[in-house]
């Protein structure tokens, strides 16, 4: 009988200590996953010829600001095309684009924003993004007619990469119609 009751509280001290320890280490705080940053592959892809990211060439051709979302609104989104175009220049293309993509999440309806993206999707080779994008740009361009004539350009040059020539042609007279 001594044996018996000498199990039970064998059996009843683990069976606490077990609750006591799955207590304590739910209330305990997990360890943070790590904040590190996960490396990003750096490719250098060359510049297609004609076509590179220049955020300091006037393609704004804004009159009135509020009217017009063609036109970088804030010392920020400046700052960030600076940026973006350092980056481009030191052949990190994933990084500008990266940059562009953050300003754009500022300034969405930014039609330069969107111009300066199509931009580096050419020097990436992305045809199909870059001719994505310079729609994208005309929409919000407004009655900015530079900028429409730098995206027809962009659109043109990827619908020849893509090797859809009558695409290119109609591009390339649009473009002549906006310069």
């Amino acid at each position: 009988m001594f044996l018996i009751l000498k199990t039970i509280a064998m059996r009843r001290s683990k069976l606490i200590l077990f609750i006591l320890v799955s207590t304590l280490y739910a209330c305990a705080e997990q360890p943070k996953k790590s904040e590190a940053l996960i490396p990003v592959e750096e490719r250098n892809v060359p510049p297609v010829k004609d076509q590179h990211f220049d955020s300091t060439r006037d393609v704004t051709g804004a009159k009135d600001s509020k009217t017009n979302n063609s036109k970088p609104q804030t010392s920020v989104i400046i700052a960030l095309l600076d940026e973006a175009k350092s980056q481009a220049d030191k052949g990190h293309s994933d990084k500008a684009a990266a940059t562009i993509e953050r300003a754009l999440r500022i300034e969405p309806n930014n039609a330069v924003l969107w111009h300066q993206l199509a931009l580096i999707r050419m020097q990436q080779q992305q045809w199909q993004q870059a001719i994505v994008l310079a729609r994208k740009s005309n929409t919000l361009a407004a009655d900015n007619e530079p900028l429409k004539s730098e995206n027809w350009g962009i659109i043109a040059e990827a619908y020849e990469k893509l090797g859809d020539k009558l695409k290119a042609k109609e591009a390339r007279q649009k473009q002549k119609l906006q310069g």
